[in-house]
């Protein structure tokens, strides 16, 4: 015969259950408001996640247009002597990369496309990876070499090597992303990626999926000559504690995804004397963890650290005098100040470790973009700024006044996002590309 439950049994056990439900509602209310566990490591996994499948680099336009025509010269006497290359979208999304002169007109132009360069299902990519077709597949990391061709990357999967032509002389399935810097040693130097999307990543409390940034040395024929673990170039030098700032879990320290954003690497020129640096030393950007560092690509010797004086930076380079300049992103969006945010271009001297403001974004005629962003220290002393999230290029003068800009119009209302310029040698004139692209058929 079965027993019927005890009725009070039972209004105690609903009772219970109510509760629970009670407390357990009140506590994630609690939770949301004052951060209280799990809510901040919630919501870390899931901003990691989110980036990992859907990049807020993906977004390609601008909406901001501010003047009425795309290009002009406020202060031609001052301007630094040159064309410049630029990479960046085009009306139809994809990638152009161009040598203008200062009135926008294009020298010459390179346009990669995606199915072109990786046709049919060739290359060893992660399947959760794999283009499913050439919209959206934008350049990130462009330089040119001495003869013409130009080295870029296809954003998260590819480098490549294509000749003034238009030719790939060679690619390389190595998840390549946002840096390429052709060395005066004759080589090129990518940043690359070895993606652990399941399984054990072989880093003690890094868990998959884990984007582990590395660093490829790449000849002129395409042979990976070597490559850098920035994880190892960390644990190496006894600097555990960077590892780990995305974390914020006094329980398990425990990271996974692009815990470190390397997106640069720049090499210690020859013929620039320094009492910190020597010719072939590497410097990357790791803008998730707001630190720029050096080290002895041979010993992994770190040679210079410096972390927390930029704000999601991008773009250092070696200047003389032990200096290095930045810039700083400095995204502090949303932000509840009366001034918008403005980035920023930051001067470290590596002996002092001393930062200065060598130019400031803030006012009509300043910049700011939240994601990407490169600059170059002109010869005449002006500085090139590029503002990716605006898509605007603009040359300053060293007291801060506008020289020069540049829109990169897809329509009246929208700019294109611009990925870099750069100022080319005196020697790359017009005559330079027209030799050269006399050879093409």
């Amino acid at each position: 015969m079965t027993r019927k439950p005890d009725a009070s049994l039972l209004i105690f056990r609903i009772c219970a259950v109510v509760v629970v439900l009670g407390l357990a509602f009140t506590y994630g209310v609690m939770a949301q408001k004052h951060r209280l566990f799990p809510m901040p490591q919630i919501r870390s996994a899931t901003e990691q996640v989110k980036e990992l499948l859907a990049p807020s680099d993906q977004i390609l336009v601008a909406s901001n247009v501010r003047y009425d025509t795309p290009v002009e010269s406020l202060l031609p006497d001052r301007l630094a002597p040159g064309l410049l290359m630029v990479a960046e979208i085009v009306q139809d999304r994809d990638t152009a990369v161009r040598i203008i002169d200062r009135s926008g007109q294009t020298i010459h132009e390179w346009r990669p496309v995606w199915s072109e360069v990786w046709p049919g299902s060739t290359g060893n990519f992660p399947e959760d990876r794999r283009p499913k077709g050439d919209s959206g597949m934008y350049l990130h990391g462009v330089d040119i070499l001495p003869d013409a061709s130009i080295v870029a990357n296809f954003e998260h999967l590819s480098s490549f090597r294509m000749d003034v032509c238009g030719a790939v002389s060679w690619k390389l399935d190595n998840l390549g992303h946002h840096a390429v810097h052709y060395s005066d040693q004759g080589a090129t130097w990518v940043a690359a990626e070895r993606y652990v999307q399941q399984g054990p990543t072989g880093y003690q409390n890094h868990a998959a999926p884990l984007r582990s940034w590395t660093l490829q040395e790449v000849s002129d024929d395409g042979e990976v000559l070597r490559e850098i673990s920035m994880i190892d170039v960390f644990l190496r030098n006894g600097l555990e504690g960077l590892l780990f700032m995305s974390t914020l879990s006094n329980g398990r320290t425990v990271v996974r995804g692009d815990t470190l954003h390397l997106n640069d690497v720049d090499i210690f020129p020859q013929g620039m004397a320094s009492s910190v640096f020597a010719p072939g030393d590497i410097m990357v950007s790791l803008r998730n963890i707001n630190t720029i560092a050096v080290f002895d690509p041979d010993t992994l010797e770190m040679k210079f650290v410096s972390t927390g004086q930029v704000l999601r930076h991008h773009d250092p380079d070696f200047m003389p005098g032990d200096r290095i300049s930045i810039f700083d992103n400095r995204n502090l969006t949303p932000s509840t100040e009366p001034i918008p945010p403005a980035s920023r271009v930051v001067e470290v001297n590596a002996r002092t470790g001393e930062a200065s403001v060598a130019l400031n974004g803030e006012g009509p005629d300043g910049f700011f973009t939240n994601i990407m962003g490169v600059h170059q220290r002109l010869p005449n002393g002006n500085i090139l700024v590029t503002s990716s999230g605006e898509g605007r290029a603009l040359e300053y003068l060293p007291d801060g006044q506008l020289a020069w800009r540049y829109s990169n119009r897809i329509s009246e209302e929208i700019n294109g996002r611009i990925f870099m310029t750069k100022l080319l040698p005196a020697d790359m004139d017009a005559a330079f590309f027209e030799t050269r692209a006399a050879t093409c058929n």
